[in-house]
């Protein structure tokens, strides 16, 4: 039926409905020129701990010797190191050196050793491997065997591979990984394409991994928006079965969506893979107060309201839930404000101004429209009929079955506590990446032919000069103990390098890799290295200031933790009084993060529910009220840390935003039934009657917009990076045990508690 009411309206709603809409299609112009200059960003150094002591550190570090992530490792695996393979190897150094960026390239088919003649004392460089000459290629390739600078580094220990290591600019911008992924992708297919014996091409390094998984991310965000789209669509025809009820809740989301892609650009702020799931996020999220208005109007318009009444009844009666909402909701996000992550810092700030910029529009765009555009066609049966049946059915349901949901929910609380108790604090480079992931494979590649990609860098400060005998025997015990304890593969240290010179000082004997014993051969050997500048690689220009770096197996950040106290308790034992030995670098930062990530969780967490016992205290104005509603909303969250355990899903990063967020936006539909309890109360209602009528009004709100949120959500498991496919997977169903709470747990529980005081 038509509304006719619809020209009674009173003519000041409908000037300043036209005002509104003006405004806020300038304003949606302007953010949309905004939108336009989006950027990606993928460099993984913006999740180190900002102005963390760790942090600043490393930059100190990294000042004196440089970076441990300007590089990119490019395997060749091939059947046997033989002279064809290692020729066509060599084949393409001189391409590789020209691609952008690169500055130098190490290959160990040009590799040279400086060699002592002992007899003539004249001194030579000698190729690593003769590839060049059958007679002496096996030789050289077993006396590479026992050599620790070459082996996990440039030649694989099981013969069937070399690596080369290519240092490119210092902090390549965006356009220049961009320029030299394009061209490294270009240069492996023509090796593909050309050579016999060279089976597969392996790369691995920052710039190019960070130019693959930006252009992942924008197809991600497109994919996301899309998939958000059609689904918003089908739940909102599920819900109201009118395209008036589609379109416009759809154009207040799209709108807010829009307006917070243009405030991260306006505000200097790029795509991360944190903010890359941001629109999904607040498409499902933006959608519930205009869901919540609408079923309250339809409702009202089923009931006999005009359209101008209607309007009025459902945004007096629902306006300060949503905005209570949407309020725990932002909340939920800020409190994520606390972290020293950057990236969660960001997606917890801008996630909140965009749940902050739906509610805006929900009460700007939303009342506008509806006051412009005809009135929907709103029939007295169907959807509204089924709705009441089942909710009628479903209340029944929970209350003749009182006893049996207390007995489940306890039996569920408990299990979780106990479950959810082993969730644990951890962290894998790779454990992000699916396993058919081009990169995670490649990173594997170089896990097992060599000695990994994961860095390890260790700052030494010695109380004398690093080149003192005394300084290059402690030296050479903790690097021996870095060796053989902590498992530090293809290691460089000072001592190493003395080792390694002093064998070529003596004509490359392996009875001579050793730190020498005469202080006079060992002055020689030094000056040599000083003079090629090997020793100024290792050795700061104080030359107490000393740095030892390698590659370990990534098996962890808790892992690497129990080493890092293991080698500090050695230290402390072992190195001569004064010393000090301080793990470092960009994988140890990275560590750093997952460590402190239980305590920002934690205080987060504890912030939002402070914030939810404030409203829920203020809009009751009792102490019971409080703890039901964070007893509900804390029961989903203790569920899925037992979900998480059962999954092997570690505590990190990307998990960590689960509970909080979750947190926020599930405790959304206990706010919406305890305001409509509040009010049926102070209508002088019967406590049973008042549990009644609140449980019809808003079951299907609550129900269409946890639907709405799980497949949203849901979405985010289509995603190429883990960390995203659990944050969807997680909250959704946090959700889904949120919502079966709020309409079982509940309702039972405000009838048990109150009981005496109806």
């Amino acid at each position: 039926m038509s509304d006719p009411n619809l020209d009674q309206l009173p003519p000041a709603w409908r000037r300043n409905a036209w005002a509104v809409l003006a405004l806020l299609v300038a304003t949606s112009g302007w953010m949309a020129w905004q939108a336009l200059g989006l950027e990606f960003n993928y460099d993984f150094e913006q999740f180190f701990p900002a102005d963390h002591p760790e942090t600043t550190f490393y930059r100190e570090f990294r000042e004196t010797f440089g970076s441990d992530n300007d590089f990119l490792i490019v395997g060749f695996e091939g059947d046997s190191l033989t002279a064809e393979f290692l020729a066509e190897v060599d084949a393409e150094v001189d391409a590789l050196r020209a691609l952008p960026g690169v500055e130098t390239v190490q290959s160990p088919t040009r590799l040279k050793l400086p060699v002592r003649d002992p007899l003539s004392g004249m001194a030579f460089q000698r190729p690593l491997l003769s590839w060049d000459n059958d007679s002496t290629l096996a030789k050289d390739v077993t006396r590479l065997r026992h050599r620790d600078d070459v082996m996990g580094t440039f030649v694989s220990p099981s013969g069937r591979a070399v690596a080369l290591t290519l240092e490119h600019t210092d902090g390549l911008s965006k356009a220049g990984c961009d320029s030299l992924a394009a061209a490294v992708t270009a240069w492996e297919r023509d090796v593909h394409d050309s050579k016999s014996t060279i089976r597969d091409v392996h790369v691995s390094g920052r710039a190019v991994a960070q130019a693959y998984y930006v252009g992942v991310m924008e197809r991600e965000v497109a994919w996301f928006v899309s998939v958000g789209i059609v689904l918003l669509v089908a739940f909102l025809w599920f819900a109201f079965r009118t395209v008036w009820g589609v379109m416009v809740p759809l154009t207040v989301v799209l709108m807010s969506g829009l307006w917070t892609l243009g405030i991260m650009v306006a505000t200097g702020k790029a795509v991360d893979v944190m903010t890359v799931v941001l629109p999904t996020i607040l498409f499902v999220v933006g959608i519930s107060d205009v869901v919540h208005v609408l079923t309250r109007y339809y409702d009202e318009r089923r009931a006999d309201a005009t359209h101008q009444t209607a309007m009025q009844r459902a945004f007096r009666e629902v306006g300060l839930a949503t905005f209570l909402t949407s309020l725990t909701t932002a909340l939920g996000f800020l409190t994520l404000l606390t972290s020293s992550i950057g990236p969660v810092h960001d997606f917890g700030m801008y996630a909140a101004v965009g749940v902050g910029v739906a509610y805006v529009l929900a009460f700007t765009l939303l009342p506008s429209v509806m006051v412009l555009a005809p009135p929907p066609v709103i029939s007295k049966s169907g959807t509204g009929v089924f709705w009441n049946g089942t909710l009628h059915k479903a209340l029944r349901w929970t209350l003749r079955n009182k006893g049996l949901l207390a007995v489940a929910w306890v039996g569920i609380a408990g299990a979780s506590v106990v479950l959810g108790s082993a969730l644990r604090v951890d962290n894998k480079l790779i454990e992000d990446l699916r396993d058919d992931d081009p990169f995670r494979k490649q990173f594997v590649f170089f896990e097992r032919e060599f000695a990994g990609v994961r860095p390890f860098e260790l700052s030494v400060t010695l109380p004398e000069s690093a080149d003192s005998p005394t300084s290059l025997e402690a030296l050479d015990a903790l690097e021996q103990y870095l060796k053989a304890d902590y498992g530090v593969g293809a290691l460089v240290g000072p001592a190493t390098a003395v080792r390694m010179a002093h064998r070529g000082y003596m004509g490359d004997r392996e009875a001579y890799y050793a730190i020498p014993e005469d202080n006079r051969i060992l002055g020689k050997v030094l000056r040599l290295m000083k003079r090629s500048g090997q020793w100024n690689m290792l050795v700061a220009e104080d030359g107490q200031s000393v740095r030892v770096f390698g590659k370990v197996e990534d098996n962890g950040s808790q892992a690497i933790q129990v080493k890092n106290e293991n080698l500090d308790a050695w230290c402390a034992q072992n190195m001569p009084a004064g010393s000090a030995c301080k793990v470092t670098g960009t994988a140890h930062l990275v560590d750093v993060n997952n460590a402190s990530l239980a305590s920002d969780m934690v205080g987060g967490l504890g912030l939002a529910l402070v914030a939810v016992a404030i409203i829920a205290g203020l809009l009751f104005r009792s102490g019971a009220m409080v703890v039901l509603c964070l007893i509900t909303n804390l029961l989903p969250l203790v569920m899925i840390a037992a979900v998480m355990v059962l999954m092997d899903v570690d505590l990190k990063v990307t998990s960590g935003i689960i509970f909080t967020v979750a947190f926020g936006i599930a405790v959304d539909d206990t706010i919406h039934f305890l305001s409509k309890l509040r009010l049926q109360l102070s209508q002088g209602r019967t406590l049973p009657v008042a549990v009644k009528r609140s449980f019809l009004a808003t079951g299907k709100a609550i129900v269409v917009t946890s639907l709405i949120l799980c497949g949203g959500f849901m979405t985010l498991t289509s995603s190429a990076f883990l960390g995203t496919f659990h944050i969807g997977f997680l909250i959704s169903l946090t959700l889904l045990f949120a919502v079966v709470a709020d309409l079982t747990f509940l309702p039972w529980m405000v009838l048990r508690w109150f009981k005496a005081k109806v």
